[in-house]
């Protein structure tokens, strides 16, 4: 089977910032597969593209080198990083993006990535993604080692994130705040909490109305059906139910909750069992 790179950027599609890493991959392997696992992170959005990465590694085969570029840090003392666990091999920079899916998969070893071993001859200040982490991630899949292309560091050394889910927060007896985590292409408003916690804190079963307000001023109070899927309710009323990254989600069937309840990545939900 061809080596797999999977790229996860917060670059987006309209520049060419993609392309020319795929381009330097494929230089040196032509022979690799390529696959795109989003380029749509909110930008700089470190959490999030490190909880989207632990969500869904293990769709990916095994061996499979995930490249990952959401790094606001670059140019800077961060350093680049190859981090192997048992399965994959994680490359980007040393700001937390890589290691909560290592360590969910048995953290290995890490390495500090040598640009002069690594890199491409002549490397940017400001695309390191392009100038070292795209050539480490093909030398990676012709089989280069990652003791050969940097040098080991302690695991304990490693930035870390604090990534979901998160227990709700009881703000008064039956209601509970929860950070909106991110907002995907839909309008689905993704908190940082998992369905089971919610429920398991608000004692509520499938098929119970909640009530969801916001921490926004005007915002009143929605009613929502906890439900398996978004198409359990009519269009245009509110769902609470797990979406694919296991998380709580809010939706409007065949809408946008963002655009509903006005809020995006960071507000807070109230949420309580309906009156």
């Amino acid at each position: 089977m061809k080596p797999v790179i999977v790229l996860l950027t917060d670059f987006g599609l309209s520049d060419p910032y993609v392309g020319m890493m795929k381009g330097v991959i494929a230089n040196i392997n032509p022979g690799t597969r390529i696959i795109d696992l989003t380029h749509d992170i909110p930008k700089y959005g470190i959490e999030v593209a490190a909880y989207v990465l632990k969500s869904t590694y293990r769709y990916f085969p095994k061996k499979s080198i995930f490249n990952v570029v959401v790094d606001p840090g670059v140019g800077s003392a961060r350093r680049p990083l190859i981090v192997r666990s048992g399965n994959y091999l994680f490359v980007g920079p040393d700001n937390g993006v890589l290691l909560p899916a290592a360590t969910d998969d048995g953290l290995v070893d890490a390495y500090e990535i040598n640009p002069r071993t690594a890199g491409l001859p002549e490397i940017s200040w400001t695309f390191h993604g392009r100038d070292i982490f795209a050539p480490t991630a093909a030398l990676l899949s012709l089989g280069v080692t990652p003791e050969s292309l940097g040098s080991k560091v302690s695991v304990e050394e490693l930035v870390s994130v604090d990534v979901p889910p998160k227990k709700p927060k009881l703000i008064s007896e039956g209601t509970v705040a929860i950070t909106v985590f991110y907002v995907d292409s839909f309008g689905n408003v993704i908190l940082s909490t998992d369905i089971r916690s919610l429920m398991k804190t608000l004692k509520l079963k499938l098929g119970d109305i909640v009530e969801i307000s916001t921490n926004l001023p005007g915002s009143r109070w929605l009613r929502a059906k906890l439900a398996r899927t978004f198409s359990e309710v009519n269009p245009g009323e509110l769902a609470v139910y797990e979406g694919s990254l296991r998380l709580a989600e809010v939706a409007v069937y065949l809408s946008a909750a963002s655009r509903t309840l006005g809020v995006g990545a960071g507000d807070i939900i109230y949420l309580r069992k309906a009156q």
